[in-house]
């Protein structure tokens, strides 16, 4: 018994020698060594992570603006009968009777919708020495049933007129680059391509007034009259067009940008002449986070002419673009 006592305190002794110097050693830290570069990388990946995911919400654009054009040119063709107006700004805002100009888009990622309209109503006067009636059963009426095509109404005439355009623009859109937003970093740039259709609505009226009288010219024979008549002659049509267009937008800081805008439509494909097209650059600045003034420098130009008749109208023109840019995201 003795023996086994001593055996185990001495194995005892033996434990405590051995896990004493253990047990009252001071644990060291791990050692760590930060490197900045890949500390940087990971924040520009946490960055790059948190604005793709911005990137893939929903924003909506809203553009309001007005169109000041230095000059406009307009030739309306009634029955064949053509009428120039060359006007500048002070002669649009005198016969100007309504005016509606709005663009809008909506995306989410890269793709997207937007739309356009622009409305313009006007009137005015003009006169002149001749005017074509192709009304059958007017000129029946003028020359006792002896021409029924044609009749060309020769003498002063004054022609009071309304001209009223609505076009209607839907297209499909991808973006390339960054967002655009009011507020963008220094050299981002945005790119957007889109295609769909653009919807003309224009209507044409006149009230004549033939104040001395008229010859009149058909197949069979020539003859003159003296008469006083007053008629009136409309035309309306509404067609679709082809669209394709971009837009870019470049930051020269976080509050100035520049941008363009081309679009083309028509082709030829729903009149005798078809086209219309758009060329826009100007310059932004950002007053917040969502919203921006721009002003820049446009130019419009439509077209068109029916098939199988002789009306339609062109149109040139180009001033100042004023216009407020509202994002919702």
């Amino acid at each position: 018994m003795a023996i086994l006592n001593k055996l185990l305190i001495q194995t005892a002794v033996a434990l405590l020698t051995a896990a004493g110097p253990m047990a009252m050693a001071e644990v060291s830290p791990p050692h760590t060594t930060e490197d900045p570069d890949q500390k940087h990388l990971l924040v520009d990946a946490s960055k790059t992570i948190e604005f793709s995911e911005k990137d893939d919400d929903w924003r909506v654009n809203l553009d309001v603006y007005g169109f000041l054009p230095l000059s406009a040119d307009t030739t309306t063709t009634l029955n064949g009968n053509a009428n120039t107006l060359d006007w500048d700004l002070e002669d649009i805002f005198d016969h100007l009777t309504g005016v509606l100009t709005m663009r809008a888009a909506v995306e989410r990622g890269r793709w997207g919708l937007q739309t356009g309209i622009i409305h313009a109503s006007l009137d005015g006067s003009k006169d002149g020495s001749k005017w074509s009636s192709r009304d059958r059963s007017r000129n029946r009426k003028l020359t006792g049933n002896t021409v029924t095509r044609s009749l060309s109404i020769g003498g002063e005439y004054e022609a009071d007129f309304d001209f009223d355009q609505t076009i209607l623009d839907l297209a499909l859109r991808y973006r390339a680059g960054d967002v655009q937003r009011p507020r963008m970093e220094h050299g981002a740039v945005s790119f957007v391509g889109f295609a769909g259709t653009r919807i003309v609505n224009g209507t044409i009226g006149s009230d004549i007034d033939i104040k001395i009288g008229a010859n009149y010219e058909g197949p069979i024979t020539e003859n003159k009259r003296a008469k006083s008549i007053k008629f009136d002659e409309s035309w309306s049509r509404t067609w679709v067009q082809p669209l394709i267009g971009m837009h870019t937008t470049y930051a020269f800081n976080p509050d100035w940008q520049a941008f363009v805008y081309l679009d083309a439509a028509g082709f030829g494909l729903s009149g005798q002449q078809d086209l219309s097209g758009t060329a826009q650059a100007g310059i932004a600045y950002s007053i917040g986070n969502s919203t921006q003034l721009s002003l820049s420098y446009k130019y419009f130009g439509l077209d068109y002419q029916a098939y199988g008749n002789h009306n339609g109208y062109n149109t040139k023109q180009h001033g100042v673009n004023l216009g407020i840019r509202i994002l919702f995201e």
